[in-house]
C-alpha cells in the first residue's frame, strides 16, 4: 500500500468512535465515550489518526504542557503508534512532522518524548526526525499510586 495516500488528521470530538477504534487498536484497553470526549475537548490534548484507505494504521499521543519558567508551552509525545504490518514505511515519521508543525501552530517552543534505550526501533525513529538525545542515561520512571 502506498505511503502517498495517507491521511494524518487531529480528531476531535465529534470523531469519538474512531478515536476508541484506534486507541483500541494499540493499546489494551477502551476508553469510554464520556472520557474520551472528554480528552478530545481539551485543546492541549492531543490525538493524531494515520489512516490508510479509511482503516487506521498509526497514532500520536500527545500533550500541549504550560510551563512555569517561559511564556511558551512545550509538546510532550507520549505515544507514536503503528500498526506492525505498517512499520518502517514513514509513518511514524509523517505523525511526528504533522504533531511538530501543530505544535509550531500552537507556539510550542520546543517538543520531547520519552524512550529506553533498549527500545532501538524507537530511537532509530526518532534520531532520525531530527530528535536530540538529551542525556546519555536510560531513562528511568517512578509511578506512584
Amino acid at each position: 500500500m502506498s505511503i502517498e495516500k495517507l491521511s494524518i488528521a487531529r480528531l476531535t470530538t465529534n470523531e469519538w468512535e474512531k478515536a476508541i477504534n484506534s486507541i483500541t487498536l494499540f493499546w489494551d484497553t477502551a476508553p469510554s465515550q464520556e472520557t474520551i470526549v472528554k480528552f478530545l475537548s481539551n485543546y492541549q490534548n492531543i490525538l493524531l489518526s494515520a489512516e490508510l484507505d479509511n482503516a487506521p494504521v498509526g497514532q500520536l499521543i500527545g500533550y500541549i504542557l504550560e510551563r512555569w519558567d517561559k511564556n511558551e508551552p512545550m509538546l510532550f509525545l507520549y505515544s507514536i503508534d503503528v500498526a506492525e504490518n505498517y512499520q518502517r514505511r514513514g509513518i511514524g515519521k509523517a505523525l511526528i512532522e504533522a504533531v511538530r508543525k501543530l505544535g509550531r501552530i500552537e507556539g510550542c517552543s520546543e517538543a520531547f518524548v520519552l524512550t529506553n534505550e533498549s527500545n532501538l526501533p524507537a530511537m532509530q525513529l526518532y534520531q532520525s526526525t531530527g530528535g536530540k538525545r538529551s542525556n546519555p542515561d536510560d531513562v528511568v520512571m517512578f509511578e506512584y499510586d
